[in-house]
């Protein structure tokens, strides 16, 4: 079974073509996917904890916190413990 890919940015579960971000020269970006990055460039710039932010209000607008049966401060939580792994927000 192949691992699972996350966006770099958001945690987002890369898992299809259709969600992978673009490089300057518009090929497949691999490790960022098409709401964080695009031709080459993140599309905001968020801090860490303003990225949180958008993906708990963004997962709960969506119904996926009622889908997984977590709340708010769940999410952020781990979101607190998972971020800090993610390519664009090691080392600070």
């Amino acid at each position: 079974m192949q691992e699972m890919k996350y966006c770099q940015s958001c945690g987002m579960p890369l898992d299809s073509e259709e969600v992978l971000g673009t490089n300057k020269d518009k090929s497949k970006n691999v490790e960022y996917c098409s709401y964080c990055f695009k031709d080459g460039a993140f599309l905001t710039d968020y801090t860490m904890e303003e990225m949180i932010d958008v993906s708990v209000k963004h997962m709960s607008e969506s119904g996926m916190l009622k889908e997984q049966g977590k709340t708010k401060e769940e999410a952020r939580e781990f979101m607190q413990g998972f971020f800090p792994e993610l390519k664009r927000w090691k080392n600070g």
